[in-house]
């Protein structure tokens, strides 16, 4: 049996960890993985959440899919012309009307605004061309907010209004009155604000939709601002999917007990895995991203006993790091950071220049520099007077910048 022929074979036995596969063997298992699916979506009407569901897939993985590999089935799925280069095209966009809704509704939409069809409600209007009335409306109201008004205003001035009323009924204005500023207001989405008010998530999200429209979409520029910003956002505030900027609950929930104990400051990073089981790698990048001030002062208080050590009893950094159990060249780095005064009196020695060296090559040159300066001569001459080298007491002076 060929290698390639093992490989599918064992895809349809157990579940294979892609990220262990070369990118040849990827291609191979995505092909064995999909395969049903792709052919169910080819010869049937069934959606990609229902074929997931038949073939055991994540809806959102053969969506993928789909898209990348077997685009042209996508075209024909929603009635569409393959483009010659469609790699850049977005079948369905991810806010705003879809290519696919646009060409569906076009020609209604179009007779909506026409005066040739004025005499008709937009009911009618659906039926006459084999659309669905309600989702018509929907379209109208959410993308060309102007044409109902408009028709009902021409409508009315022609004397064939209908006497319906047509806008937000008054049951629907006072269920919202109070929900809607704190939409425009805040950074809540739909769902987080209809939850708060205890109303229908979707009747309030068809309400601004259907009635407040620029609050819809200033709220799509803070998100798209939010994009932007990424790397200065800060806990709290608003991301780029309406959500706010943190960690995800079930994220919070897993990390609550070993943030407790990290936090009491009794433990390092590494007991408190240890005693919790929790993925080590996960738990850092939890407290680097959303707790850096926790991990701050955790780090404060393990250096803190050492550091008041060095500065009431000066000596080797090493030293000091082996007597607390420290890494050596990180708690240089950490007093170099936090305590420059001690990092700078431990092997640095700061010059009247500004100049740094190294506390035990100043005093080896010291008293040479001094000599040189104060009765000049031949430098050479110094330098074997005091038992030095005289390229390397040269290089010396050059760096420090004595002339």
């Amino acid at each position: 049996m060929s290698s390639t022929e093992t490989l599918t074979s064992s895809l349809d036995t157990a579940k294979m960890d892609f990220n262990r596969l070369s990118p040849a063997e990827r291609i191979i298992a995505s092909r064995s993985k999909y395969s049903d699916a792709v052919d169910l979506y080819a010869s049937s009407n069934l959606s990609i959440r229902e074929i997931a569901e038949k073939t055991g897939i994540t809806p959102k993985g053969l969506s993928h899919y789909l898209s990348y590999h077997h685009r042209p089935l996508l075209y024909k799925r929603y009635g569409l012309e393959v483009p010659n280069d469609d790699r850049h095209i977005k079948i369905k966009s991810p806010r705003g009307q879809s290519r696919v809704t646009h060409l569906k509704y076009k020609e209604a939409i179009e007779a909506s605004g026409d005066i040739a069809y004025i005499e008709f409600n937009i009911s009618q209007i659906a039926r006459i061309f084999g659309v669905n009335p309600t989702g018509l409306s929907s379209q109208l109201r959410v993308h060309y907010p102007d044409i109902i008004p408009a028709r009902e205003a021409l409508r009315k001035r022609l004397g064939i209004a209908d006497r319906h009323h047509r806008g937000a009924l008054p049951t629907s204005k006072t269920a919202y009155e109070d929900a809607v500023p704190v939409y425009k207001n805040s950074d809540l989405t739909i769902k987080e604000v209809a939850d708060q008010f205890g109303i229908s998530r979707s009747g309030f999200g068809h309400y601004m939709r259907f009635y407040h429209h620029d609050a819809i979409k200033a709220k799509a520029r803070r998100r798209l601002e939010a994009k932007r910003v990424y790397h200065k956002r800060e806990t709290g505030a608003l991301s780029g999917n309406g959500q706010k900027y943190g960690p995800k609950q079930e994220t919070a929930d897993l990390y609550a007990r070993a943030l407790s104990l990290y936090q009491e400051g009794r433990m390092t990073l590494e007991d408190v895995v240890k005693e919790t089981g929790i993925p080590p790698t996960g738990f850092k990048h939890y407290l680097d991203q959303w707790c850096r001030d926790t991990r701050r002062s955790h780090k404060d208080g393990k250096y803190r006993e050492a550091i008041e050590s060095l500065r009431d009893k000066p000596r080797a950094v090493a030293e000091v790091a082996k007597e607390f159990g420290l890494n050596a060249d990180v708690f240089r780095q950490f007093l170099k950071k936090h305590a420059p005064e001690l990092a700078e009196g431990q092997g640095m020695v700061s010059l009247e220049n500004g100049k740094l060296v190294k506390k035990s090559a100043w005093d080896k040159y010291q008293p040479a520099i001094e000599e040189y300066r104060k009765e000049g001569g031949s430098l050479r001459s110094i330098a074997q007077k005091h038992g030095l080298t005289y390229t390397s007491l040269f290089s010396f002076l050059k760096r420090i910048g004595c002339n």
